[in-house]
């Protein structure tokens, strides 16, 4: 077996800490759910118009610390020809400028990175501040600034992608990516998991199809990849990926992927382009799931399950899910929850299952593993994928503890769904 490269707890605790001598201590007002402190604020270029057009460079983002505005991590990021981030160097093409901001390019901070409302003299203490952007849900409220020409930044990093060993570390968790090819995952580790060890056998993706009376399938561990470009921001890291998929004589996918990762999310796009050629196929089904190492006693529940099966026992059903609602969710006594949530390119309808395997539910090993047997794997069947077009298949993943209040995570998952919308006004 590969020797592992994961990171102690240690490390992946020091990251949150890296050198974070510049980090403001600011904090929102109000208590923050444990979805709420996950959040990532996103704010297109269309709704800071007094930044149209600018360089990125020209400007710092600052929070409220004590009595003065301070530096928290942020990003600007280009967009690219599918609405994805942008990498330089990656085969997906920019939209817009590179390094001014367009409509479409978005500002990143955390949401817990933000402060109270500053007072008069800390605003102008801090240079030209052009824009105050208020958070505000509930009992809690936040706000950030954006200054031009003020050269402070935090130092502090939340997420990093090492090209040359394959792993991802955040400040909450960690994944080990072969680096020659990211679409195979072995070790993952969470901070606030008691036990300190791996917690995932492995990601699988696997494509069906049948052409006649022929069937053939192929998983991630058959597809040709390969990273060809990475950004590290101080926010998230972006990391995009070029995979090709054939599959009974039929050039099935030509895809690029961008991995986006956070201090507890990772997002997992393929954007694809299905060609009119694989209508020949009599039929086309897309697998993507998680089989995770030793979680018996997880329990999982999906959009549409609301009793919880919990993993190690019989399953009382099947894991429903739909299209529309297409949310997964897992949580494990010992301080791990998962949301995980499925989407496809808005306007293109295809057919959405839940997938669910587990040893204590008399299940087959379920090859390629590297552990045997699962102990639950758990993720998406996609049906009925037209052809001839560009499909977009993204999944997104957060991790974190407290998600699930009792047997129910609902409350995070409509949190998670439902972004504090940003206020912005020009100063």
């Amino acid at each position: 077996m590969q020797k592992s490269r994961y990171m102690t707890r240690g490390a992946l605790a020091g990251l949150g800490v890296l050198a974070c001598s510049g980090l403001a201590q600011a904090a929102p007002e109000g208590e923050l759910s444990a979805a709420r402190a996950m959040e990532v604020v996103n704010l297109k270029g269309s709704e800071l118009s007094a930044l149209k057009g600018q360089s990125f460079s020209d400007y710092s983002v600052m929070a409220v610390s004590g009595d003065k505005l301070a530096a928290i991590p942020f990003q600007f990021d280009d967009m690219n020809e599918r609405g994805f981030p942008f990498v330089p160097g990656g085969k997906l093409k920019i939209n817009g400028t590179e390094g001014k901001l367009d409509d479409k390019d978005e500002l990143v901070f955390m949401l817990k990175d933000t402060g109270s409302k500053a007072s008069p003299e800390a605003l102008a203490a801090a240079g030209k501040v052009v824009s105050e952007i208020k958070l505000a849900d509930g009992g809690t409220t936040g706000y950030a600034y954006v200054v031009q020409g003020n050269a402070q930044r935090s130092d502090k990093v939340y997420a990093h992608y090492d090209q040359k060993t394959g792993l991802i570390k955040t400040e909450n968790w960690s994944l080990q990516m072969d680096p020659g090819k990211p679409l195979n995952w072995s070790d993952m580790k969470v901070k606030t998991f008691k036990q300190d060890r791996n917690i995932l056998d492995t990601m699988k993706l696997r494509v069906k199809a049948k052409l006649g009376f022929i069937k053939a399938t192929i998983n991630n561990n058959m597809v040709p990849n390969k990273v060809i470009a990475v950004k590290n921001g101080p926010v998230r890291s972006i990391v995009e990926a070029d995979a090709s998929i054939s599959i009974l004589g039929i050039q099935l996918l030509s895809a690029a992927a961008d991995f986006v990762s956070s201090a507890n999310s990772f997002e997992v796009p393929v954007l694809a382009t299905i060609p009119s050629a694989a209508s020949a196929l009599s039929d086309l089904a897309i697998e993507i799931s998680l089989d995770f190492n030793e979680l018996d006693g997880a329990m999982v529940r999906s959009a549409l399950t609301s009793e919880p099966i919990v993993s190690g026992k019989k399953a009382p059903g099947p894991l429903k899910v739909s299209l529309k609602d297409n949310w997964v969710s897992g949580s494990h006594p010992d301080g791990f929850d998962i949301a995980a949530f499925f989407a496809v390119t808005p306007g293109i309808q295809v057919e959405l299952d839940g997938l669910y395997k587990d040893a204590g539910n008399g299940d087959d090993a379920d090859e390629p593993e590297r552990f045997k047997g699962s102990h639950p794997q758990v993720g998406w069947s996609a049906t009925k994928i037209p052809t001839g077009t560009d499909l977009d298949l993204i999944v997104k993943l957060f991790f974190g503890d407290g998600l699930w209040q009792g047997k129910d995570p609902t409350a995070a998952i409509k949190q998670i769904k439902s972004p504090i919308k940003p206020q912005v006004n020009a100063l």
